[in-house]
C-alpha cells in the first residue's frame, strides 16, 4: 500500500506512464520475499502445475463469457436508444486516462500480467489461506473481498483530489468500488478456494483487465461515454458465476485450498 501511494499520489507514475508498474512489481516481490522468509516458495499460494489446465480453462472461460455478456447487453441498450454504437479496439487506461498506440499496448498487456500475480498473489494466495485458519470458507473469503476493494479505494480518492470529484461524488464513488471490486475479489476468491490453484483467478484477472483496455464501444458520445449497464451487468455476472465455478470444479474433482500450514496432499505431499 505505501508503494501504491508513493506511485499514485507523490511521484503520479500512472499519469506519466499509465500504469503503476512500479508498485505492482515492487508489490509481488514482497509477497515472494515473504514466502522465502517463512521458508516457502511460490506452491504454497497456489502457483504450481496440479490441475494447471483445468484451472486455466475453468478462470478463462467464466471471464470470456461474462465479459461477452457485458458488452453485449451494452451494445444492446446502446443500439435500442439510438446511439449507434461501434466496437473499437485501442490501448486505454481508464484509471489513469492514459492512451496510446501499440507499444503502450504492450506495456499494458505486461503491466496486467504483473499486476495479476502481484494481487492475486497478495489477496488470494496469502491472505485468503492465513484467514481460513480461524475462519470459515465464507468468511475469509469476504475478508480478503473486503480488503481487495479497500484496495483501489486510491483512485476516488484522487479524483477528489485533483477536483474531478465533490465530496457527494466522492463518497458514492468510493461505495460503488468497494461493492464492485469486492465482488470481482470475492469470485476470485471462490475460484482459488475451490480450486486449490491460483492459476484460475490469475488468469481470470488478466483477461477481464487486459480486455477492459483494448476494447471499447464508442456511440456519438464518444468513447465509453456509457458504461453502466456493462458495469452492472459485469457485477452481477460476477456473482452468478460462482455457480458456474462450483459445477466444473465439481466436475473436474478439484481439491480445495487448505489453510495456512495445513497438509496438503495435491501439492507434492508437503506441508505448505
Amino acid at each position: 500500500m505505501i508503494f501504491k501511494i508513493l506511485d499514485v499520489f507523490v511521484f503520479h507514475i500512472d499519469e506519466l506512464l499509465g500504469e503503476i508498474i512500479i508498485s505492482k512489481s515492487l508489490g509481488f516481490l514482497l509477497v515472494v520475499a515473504y514466502l522465502w522468509l517463512v521458508g516457502k516458495s511460490v506452491t504454497a499460494i497456489g502457483l504450481h502445475g496440479k490441475s494447471l489446465t483445468k484451472a486455466l480453462t475453468i478462470g478463462s472461460t467464466g471471464i470470456i463469457l461474462i465479459l461477452l455478456v457485458s458488452y453485449g447487453l451494452q451494445f444492446g441498450v446502446l443500439t435500442g436508444a439510438g446511439q449507434e454504437p461501434s466496437l473499437v479496439l485501442t490501448a486505454i487506461d481508464p484509471t489513469a486516462g492514459v492512451t496510446g498506440g501499440l507499444a503502450f499496448a504492450l506495456f499494458l498487456v505486461v503491466g496486467n500480467f504483473v499486476n495479476s500475480f502481484m494481487e492475486e498473489g497478495l489477496f488470494r494466495g496469502v491472505m485468503l489461506r492465513h484467514f481460513r485458519v480461524s475462519l470459515s470458507f465464507w468468511r475469509a473469503n469476504f475478508l480478503q473481498a473486503a480488503f481487495f476493494g479497500i484496495w483501489h479505494l486510491n483512485w476516488p480518492i484522487k479524483q477528489f483530489m485533483t477536483g474531478q470529484l465533490d465530496a457527494g461524488g466522492l463518497a458514492s464513488q468510493s461505495l460503488i468500488v468497494l461493492i464492485a471490486t469486492g465482488i470481482v475479489g470475492f469470485a476470485m476468491g471462490y475460484l482459488y478456494l475451490k480450486t486449490g490453484s491460483l492459476w484460475g483467478p490469475w488468469i481470470m484477472h488478466t483477461i477481464n483487465n487486459t480486455v477492459q483496455n483494448m476494447v471499447h464501444i464508442q456511440t456519438i458520445d464518444g468513447l465509453d461515454s456509457d458504461m453502466m449497464v456493462f458495469q452492472i451487468t459485469l457485477t452481477l455476472s460476477l456473482i452468478a458465476i460462482i455457480l458456474f465455478f462450483r459445477a466444473l470444479t465439481k466436475r473436474f474433482q478439484m481439491s480445495e485450498v487448505k489453510p495456512w500450514g495445513q497438509y496438503a496432499a495435491d501439492v507434492n505431499h508437503k506441508y505448505i
